[in-house]
């Protein structure tokens, strides 16, 4: 007695799903075995103890087949969990970065306040020193006006218009170096 491929198939526990997939297989296996089939009827016969050669090679492949691609399965898992584990890693750096960025960005900008707040300070002096700067111009002015009514004190007035005029000269040479100075002197008033 003989089996068919189809009979083989199902003797190996093949799903009707995969059955056409299964008797290719068979018949694969019979050509490389060079097997002889016999004929009866319309169908195709094979020896009972071929059959079992067949079943063997082919269960012998599966197995293999399925150990691969266990192994692969493995590996590809190795894989990803490594692969997890770095973006863990990296997902950590990333966030420890971004947390000292916001601290430098920070302490920058507190930097920045205090320093905005010298320049206040700074550009509310160089107000008060050119209303002094005014103030003594008024002041010259004056003292230009009695001058010329008490032409009788002149030695005295000259001297004092001397006096004057070199204080007024000093606070202007102050003021130029100011007007004329870096953020860098303004902050740490050293002019000269």
């Amino acid at each position: 007695m003989g089996k068919t491929v189809r009979e083989i198939a199902e003797m190996m526990g093949t799903s009707s799903d995969g059955l056409i997939k299964e008797k290719q297989r068979i018949r694969d296996e019979i050509k490389r075995q060079n097997i002889k089939v016999s004929k009866q009827g319309n169908k195709f016969l094979i020896d009972d103890s071929d059959v079992e050669r067949i079943i063997g090679v082919l269960r012998s492949k599966t197995r293999e087949e399925n150990s691969k691609k266990n192994e692969e399965k493995e590996e590809l898992l190795q894989k990803i969990k490594e692969l997890q584990a770095q973006n863990d890693k990296l997902r950590e750096d990333n966030q420890n970065k971004i947390e000292e960025a916001n601290q430098i960005s920070s302490k920058k900008d507190e930097e920045i306040r205090r320093l905005n707040k010298k320049i206040e300070k700074y550009a509310d002096d160089f107000k008060e020193l050119n209303d002094k700067q005014m103030q003594l111009n008024n002041q010259q002015q004056q003292l230009q006006a009695q001058i010329l009514e008490q032409t009788k004190q002149l030695k005295d007035s000259q001297q004092k218009l001397l006096d004057s005029a070199e204080k007024s000269s000093q606070l202007q040479d102050k003021v130029d170096k100011m007007e004329n100075a870096s953020l860098w002197q303004r902050i740490t008033r050293k002019f000269e």
